[in-house]
């Protein structure tokens, strides 16, 4: 195999594992649909914010950690995932304490 064809080759390998990182969907974007299904799922709750701080994010998913309070004044806090490849959010659960 040629230098030329070596390059060729780890110049395509490398952009076929880069591919998630070409994905549509951005930090921003994935926490707006977070915000949009926790208001759908509780329409009642007087406060929403996510916490930047334990925000993630890895390959496959963002992972997002909202502050909440609830009608009755309770504070809570929510985990809300949302899948990458299919832009769309995957889960939604109570933190744990």
């Amino acid at each position: 195999m040629t230098r030329l064809s070596s390059l060729i080759v780890l110049s395509a390998a490398a952009l076929a594992l880069a591919a998630p990182a070409f994905a549509k969907m951005t930090v921003q974007s994935a926490e707006g649909l977070c915000k949009t299904e926790i208001k759908k799922k509780q329409p009642d709750l007087q406060f929403l914010k996510v916490d930047k701080d334990l925000t993630r994010a890895t390959g496959a998913a963002f992972i997002y950690t909202f502050k909440i309070k609830n009608a009755d004044d309770t504070p809570g806090k929510l985990v809300c995932t949302v899948d990458r490849g299919a832009d769309t959010v995957s889960s939604i659960v109570p933190a744990a304490s």
